[in-house]
């Protein structure tokens, strides 16, 4: 089936590049913030890696919030040294984190440099506190996986709050993850895709592929932020 955008589903927008796609995400995001600190007192997020979030990681940098009730959570590590670039922590830490707006005990970055079964039991001590995130961001693989949850792979059977990833299709082999029932977990969803790489991907969604990405739905709202290279495929 062929799609156009007014037949996109409902919570589902079309950026012309990333940059707005980023600036649109971080106005999502500050008003979930703002909700959230309004209803109850705190913002809990859950944070993603990759290109896209990182962006929006420093557009919220430059703004003012009620930092000191944020909550900063990660959806997924590799398990690598501490400061290897290729962890989500350290893009996480240098494009936003490391700016001391948000007090460092609010702070839960996944320990993967203590290797994957300690850190798996440190962060589900963390995450098993927190009843419902109120927002989780996502990103997606050009195979549809999200997080470090890939497409074939029994994760998606089990129910603990964070799960070991022991045979992932890119290197590192070994990470750890926010499994499907933890993500779900959440109030709101907002899941950023960008670039031409993700159209087949994007285009197997639409059509009815069971893909990691399309199992995630937050308990209220499920936004979906393309930007038009993936959309279009060019």
């Amino acid at each position: 089936m062929t799609f156009n955008k007014h037949s996109l589903p409902t919570d589902w927008s079309v950026f012309m590049h990333s940059e707005a796609l980023a600036v649109a995400a971080v106005e999502q995001i500050i008003t979930c913030a703002q909700d959230a600190i309004s209803q109850r007192g705190e913002f809990h997020l859950v944070t993603a890696g990759g290109t896209t979030p990182t962006r929006c990681y420093e557009l919220l940098r430059d703004t003012e919030q009620d930092w000191a009730r944020w909550f900063i959570y990660m959806g997924d590590e590799r398990v690598l040294p501490l400061l290897d670039k290729e962890r989500n922590s350290v893009a996480l830490h240098q494009a936003w984190l490391s700016f001391g707006k948000i007090p460092s005990e609010q702070i839960f970055y996944m320990p993967t440099e203590l290797g994957l079964q300690p850190a798996l039991a440190a962060y589900s001590n963390v995450v098993q506190k927190i009843e419902l995130f109120d927002l989780v961001l996502l990103g997606m693989g050009e195979d549809g996986h999200s997080a470090s949850l890939f497409p074939g792979h029994e994760s998606i059977n089990l129910t603990q709050d964070v799960i070991a990833e022991t045979q992932s299709p890119k290197p590192p082999a070994q990470r750890l993850s926010l499994s499907y029932a933890r993500l779900n977990r959440s109030r709101n969803m907002l899941k950023l895709i960008s670039g031409k790489s993700k159209y087949e991907a994007l285009q197997a969604w639409l059509n009815g592929a069971i893909l990691p990405i399309n199992q995630l739905h937050a308990q209220q709202n499920n936004w979906v932020y393309l930007d038009e290279s993936a959309w279009s495929g060019d």
